[in-house]
């Protein structure tokens, strides 16, 4: 019995805990207030729908900058609608990525600029597809100790393996 429990160790579950760790399972969320984040400059597609399609909608809007000859910075996604509220097919957001001031862009992608300004923001350095969920919980828990609430819409900018969501502070 004993070498069963240690062979499914070493077979299954170090592997697990292994990618788990590696793609940022484990790593702890920031979270900070009354930060001055922007100004950015961003190019944009807009995003209808269910946000667990959002990472399609970025690379098209990638495939176009490209196709465009634009070069880009970090990637971004202004959140418009909370989607513990708001229906999936009513839901709203841009995806983009950041783009050198005085850059023009064609149809079908348009521009846009959010001042300087107070935010709290969470941050993790994750998988794109794990650290969106820990730092919104993460932010959501901060927010609830600090008797605030989520105000959309909320930034999220994906840089070097780290997504940082920043909410305006009123």
């Amino acid at each position: 019995m004993k070498k069963n429990w240690l062979y499914f160790l070493l077979a299954f579950a170090a592997p697990v805990m292994g990618v788990f760790w590696w793609v940022g399972g484990f790593t702890a969320v920031q979270v900070e207030s009354n930060q001055m984040r922007g100004p950015y400059h961003y190019a944009y597609l807009e995003h209808h729908g269910d946000y667990a399609r959002l990472l399609d909608s970025q690379m098209e809007t990638l495939r176009v900058l490209r196709e465009q000859g634009i070069k880009t910075g970090a990637a971004l996604t202004l959140m418009q609608n909370d989607p513990r509220s708001t229906v999936k097919k009513d839901l709203y957001a841009r995806t983009g990525y950041l783009v050198d001031a005085g850059v023009q862009v064609r149809e079908p992608l348009k521009l846009a600029d959010i001042p300087a300004r107070q935010v709290v923001v969470a941050q993790v350095r994750a998988h794109p597809r794990l650290a969106t969920g820990k730092v919104y919980a993460a932010l959501l828990k901060y927010l609830d100790g600090n008797g605030m609430k989520l105000k959309l819409p909320t930034l999220e900018i994906y840089r070097d393996s780290e997504l940082s969501v920043e909410m305006d502070i009123d």
